[in-house]
């Protein structure tokens, strides 16, 4: 017997969550106008940095983009970031039950006007909506399936500002 409770304590402390919910998981964007490289691709770095990225000085830190495309006055520079998925899932007790698949590449898109770098949109993995009770990283929540996670900027909206023309 102190033995399971021994395993059950040791599990609850490695997996720093426990609860009961089912959530859908899903891509967001994250768009940013203030970001820094570190000269691995995909990677970034805590450095200051006064000047905008040139189209340039971005291929020197992570390299050829995948591809090169357009929106509105900005040229787009698009690195692929690893396989994208969605599902839903499940957390029980301290097990979590993911039920994914792939449905694509994420991508880290730079928005560049007149060789410089004005911002950047971010593609990742994300719950998106959730039902239940789970604590985990100092709190305790209970979610009734309104969206959870929402960015404070919509990608969308930022990149129609910062590709407008220009008065």
């Amino acid at each position: 017997m102190y033995r399971v409770v021994f395993v059950v304590f040791t599990v609850l402390l490695l997996s720093s969550c426990v609860g009961l919910a089912v959530g859908t998981y899903g891509k967001k964007e994250w768009a940013r106008a203030d970001f820094r490289l570190a000269k691995e691709r995909n990677q970034f770095a805590f450095e200051k940095k006064d000047e905008p990225y040139t189209e340039e000085g971005i291929i020197e830190y992570w390299g050829q983009p995948d591809s090169v495309g357009a929106f509105k006055e900005c040229k787009v520079l698009i690195y692929k970031d690893g396989a994208s998925w969605a599902g839903g899932g499940a957390f029980v007790g301290v097990v979590p039950v993911p039920l994914l698949v792939p449905t694509g590449t994420y991508k880290n898109r730079f928005y560049l006007q007149n060789n410089s770098a004005i911002g950047l949109v971010q593609e990742h993995g994300e719950v998106d909506r959730a039902v239940g009770y789970t604590c985990g990283g100092n709190e305790c929540i209970t979610s009734s399936g309104e969206k959870v996670n929402e960015p404070e900027i919509n990608a969308q909206e930022a990149v129609d500002q910062w590709c407008a023309k220009s008065p």
